[in-house]
């Protein structure tokens, strides 16, 4: 038997998965600038997986 996953707050069982995006996009300058060239490694970010709970509200890191 599985075990469910379950909010560590609440230990309800409505949970919706969401990712968070923190960081800089590549930025107008940087296009003008150097062209094509000046998109390598001008996007840098970070994708963070949470769980949210649709009874409580709680969220919490996959």
């Amino acid at each position: 038997m599985a075990k469910q996953l379950t909010c560590p707050k609440c230990k309800g069982t409505n949970l919706q998965a969401v990712s968070e995006v923190n960081g800089e996009g590549a930025k107008l300058w940087k296009l003008c600038m150097c062209g094509i060239c000046g998109l390598s490694g001008a996007g840098k970010t970070k994708t963070t997986n949470y769980w949210v709970c649709g009874d409580c509200g709680n969220k919490f890191k996959m």
